[in-house]
């Protein structure tokens, strides 16, 4: 039991993580969110499942010069072999859980939670390597408006918890 809770919560920050950038392994913008700009769908819509992609980077991305524009989308190409299979390994996990779970067959339901886990844990992993690097191409100014953005992210998750508390 103690396991399966372990594995339901990594599978949930993993998906968290990874979602908004499942439709970027495939499609491979020039810069992260462009996809929405062009008329694109992630995964259930805009971003994926949650909707419009979000995220303290995305503000930033949109304001980049020409030239940080051509490194970011360097540094995409430089690791799109990596992600891609990643992303496919996180899909096909996720599609064999689903199907157990349709087809009544919950006799290996552990062991595919685990593997949807170790799938999105080592795409997660990627994406910040990934992240980390166009972090370094960006101005302090751009850095300045991704801690504010963040700080902003958290704030209001802050004030929908208190609603759904308060709600109880």
């Amino acid at each position: 039991m103690k396991n399966t809770f372990l594995g339901a919560i990594v599978v949930a920050l993993g998906l968290g993580a990874t979602v908004p950038y499942m439709s970027w392994a495939q499609d491979q913008p020039a810069v992260q969110g462009e996809h929405m700009r062009r008329g694109g769908r992630g995964f259930g819509g805009p971003g994926g499942p949650g909707g419009r992609m979000g995220g303290p980077m995305v503000g930033a991305l949109r304001d980049l010069t020409d030239a940080q524009r051509e490194q970011v989308k360097a540094i995409h190409e430089r690791h799109a072999d990596r992600i891609r299979p990643l992303a496919e390994r996180v899909r096909a996990a996720r599609e064999a859980i689903n199907a157990a779970v349709t087809s009544g067959n919950v006799s290996n339901l552990q062991a595919l939670s685990i593997e949807v886990g170790n799938a999105e844990t080592e795409l997660t992993f990627a994406q910040a390597q990934v992240q980390s690097e166009i972090f370094n191409v960006l101005t302090a100014e751009q850095k300045q408006k991704i801690a504010e953005r963040k700080q902003q992210i958290e704030t209001r998750r802050g004030e929908m918890i208190k609603r759904r508390q308060e709600r109880q």
